[in-house]
């Protein structure tokens, strides 16, 4: 596309160097997550008659483009006999997700703000409800993928949730024996169909993004104010991408990052200074060397922090005001700034500015 700036090798070597660092991270986290001990619930233990399990895709990635993330369950309801088994499958995901169950009466917290929802609690026996079944947050970097089962013990819609994705949820039906059910084939094909209807509303929508009519604002200095989307949200996916920035940026200019996604994110320039690897780096949530408008330079880090999304916090509140989702660097000089998103490093979340 004309008039948008694209990455250079050295720029994608470098968030390469990222990447593998944040996968040494997230290693050291499942060691963690491993050698954490294991809650028992009080669950039924009666041995039932099982059918063929049917199998659930929890999220994707595109496999041609990371930045294109399905947030849903494919397919988002089965419906399955008493003592049946459903598997939960994150093959192609790079984005984390969970499978939880809660508890009677227990809500689901704001996004990120109770990290023991990120371990495993798997249940002890077939699933009655009573008690909270989690799977932990999966993928946690580039190791195999562990499947996730759970057996049912007594008819019932079991709602399960994404710990960090609050729209993100699934249903699972059970009903008595001989009962009508979903098969494992007939469930997979549904699933499939999801998962393509969803990718194809992911791509249109990073279409959208990168063909937007890019905002600026020319100061009374002289200096001109360009304005940078950080990702965008349709009703199924996340685009995990910012919005390119222009040729035209000048020495002086400001650019404004502004999320009106529904996923947080950060803009983060770490000049010759060592990256910020983990998104549980207490850095990633702190601006860096301080609040908005941050003027930048080739050596030094500079974060924005984590730039909430236009989304409800949590069950009651409000979206935050388009203020609390912006946050402006003013680039000095000429030269390449590189800059990626903490939280979306797997998804190659990442761009340039490239001031004349």
């Amino acid at each position: 596309m004309a008039g948008i700036v694209t990455r250079d090798r050295s720029s994608r070597c470098a968030r390469t160097r990222m990447r593998i660092g944040l996968a040494v991270v997230w290693l050291g986290l499942v060691a963690g997550f491993v050698g954490a001990p294991r809650i028992a619930s009080a669950q039924s233990t009666t041995t039932i008659p099982t059918q063929q399990p049917v199998k659930v895709q929890a999220g994707i990635n595109d496999a041609k483009d990371a930045n294109i993330a399905v947030l849903e369950y494919m397919p988002s309801s089965v419906t399955v006999a008493v003592g049946s088994t459903v598997t939960w499958d994150w093959t192609g995901a790079i984005e984390p997700h969970s499978v939880t169950f809660l508890a009677p009466g227990q809500r689901l917290p704001a996004p990120g703000s109770d990290p023991s929802l990120f371990l495993p609690r798997p249940a002890s026996g077939a699933y009655d409800g009573s008690t909270l079944v989690n799977s932990g947050l999966q993928p946690l970097g580039p190791i195999p993928v562990r499947p996730f089962s759970m057996t049912f013990a007594k008819p019932g819609a079991y709602q399960y949730y994404c710990v960090i994705h609050p729209n993100m949820t699934g249903t699972i039906n059970v009903v008595a024996t001989g009962a009508k059910v979903d098969t494992a084939a007939q469930a997979a094909v549904r699933g499939k169909a999801q998962q393509a209807r969803w990718l194809r509303e992911g791509h249109a929508a990073k279409k959208k993004l990168l063909k937007a009519p890019i905002k600026k604002t020319k100061n009374p200095d002289g200096s001109t104010t360009w304005q940078v989307q950080m990702g965008a949200s349709t009703q199924h996916s996340d685009v995990l991408a910012f919005s390119p920035t222009p040729r035209s940026v000048q020495a002086g200019d400001q650019v404004e990052f502004v999320n009106n996604s529904r996923a947080p994110h950060t803009a983060t320039f770490t000049g010759t200074q060592p990256a910020i690897q983990s998104p549980l780096d207490p850095r990633t949530d702190t601006p860096i060397p301080g609040p908005s408008p941050q003027t930048l330079n080739s050596t030094d880090l500079f974060n924005s922090g984590t730039v909430p999304p236009d989304a409800a916090p949590g069950p009651g509140q409000s979206r935050p005001p388009a203020a609390a989702r912006t946050f402006t660097f003013v680039v000095p000089g000429v030269g390449k700034y590189v800059y990626y998103c903490i939280l979306h490093t797997f998804s190659d979340m990442g761009g340039e500015i490239d001031a004349r």
